[in-house]
């Protein structure tokens, strides 16, 4: 009887490939399909190359070498598939396409396989919404670049089992990445809170409050992120940013808390997609990139720093100045996102381990409240609440308002959105 695990990955674009070289490192037998065997065999040339760079510089032995691509082959239809133990699909965000292929195998696989989507935006339920194996379907999220990055999103639908999850988790601890769980709902954990990140920013400076540098620069500077939110949008790409914000506007029924930006409609409709065009919020047409997007800017000349603004300023020993009111305008606006997440799909700890493994985050958006103090935290959203007009984005959820009530006010108390010791 064979000693291999075998798991099936469809679709060998960049996260298909990805995910099979992380699987084959990790001792899995991996059958790849695609619609052609040319783009199967593209695929493993290209992780066969990488390997090869990792053996020229000493990270990995020849031999690991050659067993990790022999572990690599090509499937010759669903059918290779059948008695797998997991199978991921890989394919672009098409919900039809999905449902399609997964469907397919819902008739072949082996009663103990487990069926994973690797969708980072699209519906689970939906996705999974006809399967006969439903309890055996699963979001697997991996984050890009998969062999790279440590986590994994599993996202449980309806009909998950919990025996499902266990497997699954199971299977990423020998991929050695870290497991989070959530609930499906759109954007799972990362895209939804994140999405303040960019959306926060695009509204200060649509407003004249903020010019994309000295946003970028507050970020960086008081955050400690390795790169601004406008340098961010640029090297992934407008057009990208802005199909995952209209995603999760659509499946949140519209919500203001997600509408996307007409700057960045703009940008978009002018081909300006950031650094892959030469241009976007900076141009890139030589070493140093400038702004290439300005509003005209509010004068900011006799404005002080509230009482509130002054407290949050003391967690990271800096002045309480016009930089840190941006900060502080971006960065609670994520913190009231993680804390509607943290009261609905997942836990405080996942959330932040999503945005520290998924997207760098330098500590977790509810670790950093917890270290600011939630009492601060629920004063300076109320300024901002007031600020906006009334603004739903810096109306207190209902978790933290619970918490500012019982007393659990973050490190100081030992107690906020996570436990801490005195």
């Amino acid at each position: 009887m064979s000693s291999e695990r075998v798991i099936g990955v469809i679709g060998a674009g960049t996260m298909g490939a990805g995910i099979a070289e992380t699987l084959a490192m990790a001792g899995f037998t991996v059958e790849m399909l695609d619609t052609s065997e040319a783009i199967v065999r593209d695929a493993q040339a290209a992780i066969a190359e990488r390997l090869d760079g990792r053996v020229a510089r000493g990270i990995m032995s020849r031999t690991e070498r050659d067993a990790i691509a022999s572990r690599l082959r090509v499937a010759g239809g669903y059918d290779s598939f059948k008695d797998a133990e997991c199978v991921i699909e890989t394919v672009p965000e098409d919900l039809k396409l999905k449902q399609h292929i997964l469907g397919e195998l819902d008739k072949i696989l082996s009663p103990r396989t487990l069926l994973a989507t690797n969708t980072s935006s699209l519906s689970i339920s939906k996705i999974g919404d006809a399967l006969m194996c439903g309890d055996r379907f699963l979001g697997m999220h991996f984050f890009n670049p998969a062999p790279v990055m440590k986590l994994v999103e599993l996202v449980q639908g309806p009909a998950t089992s919990e025996q499902t999850m266990v497997n699954a988790r199971a299977i990423c601890a020998k991929l050695q990445k870290t497991a989070v769980k959530v609930k499906d709902s759109p954007g799972f954990i990362g895209n939804r809170v994140n999405r303040p990140f960019y959306l926060e920013s695009l509204r200060l400076v649509e407003t004249g409050e903020a010019d994309i540098r000295t946003v970028d620069r507050a970020m960086k500077r008081i955050g400690g992120f390795r790169a601004g939110p406008f340098e961010l949008l640029d090297m992934i790409g407008l057009d990208v940013n802005l199909r995952v914000t209209e995603t999760l506007y659509e499946d949140f029924d519209r919500s203001p808390l997600f509408a996307p930006s007409d700057i960045q409609y703009k940008l978009v409709a002018a081909g300006r997609l950031g650094r892959k065009t030469g241009g976007g919020f900076y141009d890139y047409s030589d070493d140093s990139p400038t702004p290439a997007y300005e509003r005209p800017l509010k004068d900011a000349q006799s404005w002080q720093a509230a009482p509130a603004l002054v407290e949050f300023a003391k967690a990271f020993g800096k002045p309480a100045d016009r930089d840190m009111w941006i900060f502080a305008r971006i960065y609670l606006a994520v913190v009231n996102e993680a804390a509607r997440v943290a009261d609905t799909i997942a836990l405080p700890r996942a959330v932040n381990l999503t945005m520290e493994l998924g997207f760098n985050y330098p500590t977790g958006p509810l670790a950093m409240a917890d270290h600011i103090g939630l009492d601060v935290v629920r004063q300076l959203l109320a300024d901002f609440h007031r600020e906006t007009d009334g603004d739903e984005r810096y109306k207190a959820n209902p978790l933290l308002d619970r918490h500012v009530a019982d007393g659990n006010l973050g490190e100081e108390t030992a107690r906020g959105f996570l436990h801490h010791s005195l």
